[in-house]
C-alpha cells in the first residue's frame, strides 16, 4: 500500500464514528400512553417536557445528513421521535440511500401507514423494527390510542389492532423481507402479557427474525411508570448523534426535546467539526455529571432487562 493510501486509511480510522439517527419528522399519529407525544406541551410526570416545534426534514438537511453518514456513520437508525412514514418524502428519501453503504440502515415504525405498495421501499432496509406492545386489541388500544391504521390496500382498517396484525403477518410471509424485530416495551400496563405475546408471535417468525423486549423508559426524564428502574447512563459511553428534522444535533438518543443540542447541521455542515467544538465537550460533561435535564433521567436506556427472542418458524414451514 502506497504512502497516500496508508495516510488516507489512517485519517479515516481516526475519525469518530457514530450511531446516527435522522428524524424525518417528529410528528406522530399515535398518542401512546407512555410516550411523550401523549403529553405534548403539557406538564409531565417526569420533570422534563416535550414541547419543541414539530416539522419535517427538508431536502437540504437530508442531503447534509447523507453526506455526513457516508463519513461518520456505523449505523443509521431512522425513527428518532415520530412516525417517519408521515413524512411526505419518506419513500423518496429512503431510495436515495446508496445501495453500497458503509453502515447498516434500520427503520423504527408503528407500522400504521405501511401498505402493500410501500413495502417495496421498506425492503431496502437492512433491519426493520415494528412497535407492537400487546397480544390483543383491548390491551393495545389502552397503550396506543389515536390514529388510523391503514390496511394493505391503504384504506383505514375497521379494527386497528387486527389490521396491524394482518399487515405484520403479511410482511413476515414475504420471502425477501429484511431482518425484522417486533418491539415489545414492557410497562406496568402490559407486564402480565409478555408470555402470551411470545407464544403468539414467535411461531410466526423465522430464525432470522424475532421479538425484542425492553423495559419502558422515561424518554430522558419526561415520563414515569412504576415499572421503570434506575440505571446508569449508557448513552455517555456510546458515540451517538441524533439529527432532528431542522438540523439540530444531540449526542443523546433520549433527548426528545433536543435540549442537549451541540450545533445545527445547516450551520456547521460537518459533524466531525461539530464534535471538536466546546459546546459538544460541555454537553458530554453535563451528561457524565447528570447535570441539567440529565438529572431527571434516572433510567437511561435501561438495557438491564433487554431480551431478544429468535423466531421459531423453520424454513420447511414456508
Amino acid at each position: 500500500m502506497g504512502y497516500y493510501a496508508r495516510n488516507r486509511v489512517t485519517r479515516l480510522w481516526s475519525q469518530p464514528r457514530f450511531r446516527m439517527q435522522p428524524e424525518f419528522t417528529n410528528h406522530c399519529n399515535f398518542k401512546c400512553r407512555l410516550c411523550p407525544h401523549s403529553t405534548y406541551r403539557k406538564p409531565s410526570a417526569g420533570g422534563n417536557r416535550f414541547d419543541r416545534e414539530k416539522g419535517y426534514m427538508s431536502n437540504e438537511v437530508f442531503d447534509l445528513f447523507l453526506a455526513n453518514a457516508e463519513k461518520y456513520a456505523t449505523t443509521v437508525l431512522i425513527g428518532f421521535f415520530g412516525e417517519q412514514l408521515l413524512h411526505p418524502k419518506f419513500e423518496e428519501f429512503v431510495r436515495v440511500f446508496p445501495k453500497r453503504k458503509p453502515y447498516e440502515l434500520v427503520l423504527f415504525s408503528n407500522w400504521s401507514l405501511v401498505t402493500r405498495k410501500n413495502m417495496e421501499t421498506l425492503k431496502l432496509f437492512d433491519n426493520v423494527r415494528i412497535s407492537i406492545d400487546a397480544s390483543n386489541s383491548d390491551l393495545w388500544e389502552q397503550l396506543c390510542p389515536s390514529g388510523a391504521v391503514l390496511d394493505l390496500d391503504g384504506a383505514p382498517g375497521k379494527n386497528r389492532y387486527e389490521t396491524l396484525v394482518e399487515k405484520i403477518e403479511y410482511w413476515l410471509g414475504l420471502p425477501d423481507h429484511p431482518l425484522t424485530r417486533l418491539k415489545y416495551v414492557v410497562s406496568s400496563v402490559n407486564e402480565g402479557d409478555r408470555e402470551v405475546f411470545l407464544k403468539e408471535w414467535l411461531p410466526k417468525m423465522g430464525p432470522n427474525d424475532g421479538v425484542a423486549m425492553k423495559s419502558v423508559i422515561s424518554y430522558g426524564g419526561v415520563m414515569r411508570d412504576s415499572y421503570m428502574q434506575e440505571n446508569p447512563c449508557t448513552v455517555y459511553n456510546e458515540y451517538r448523534m441524533t439529527v432532528a428534522w431542522n438540523g439540530d444535533c444531540s449526542p443523546c438518543n433520549l433527548d426528545v426535546n433536543m435540549d442537549l443540542c451541540v450545533g445545527n447541521l445547516i450551520e456547521t455542515r460537518d459533524i466531525g467539526k461539530m464534535v471538536k467544538q466546546d459546546r459538544y465537550k460541555q454537553v458530554r460533561d453535563g451528561m457524565r455529571r447528570k447535570a441539567g435535564i440529565c438529572a431527571n433521567c434516572f433510567d437511561a436506556n435501561n438495557h438491564t432487562e433487554s431480551m431478544e427472542y429468535p423466531g421459531e418458524k423453520s424454513l420447511s414451514q414456508g
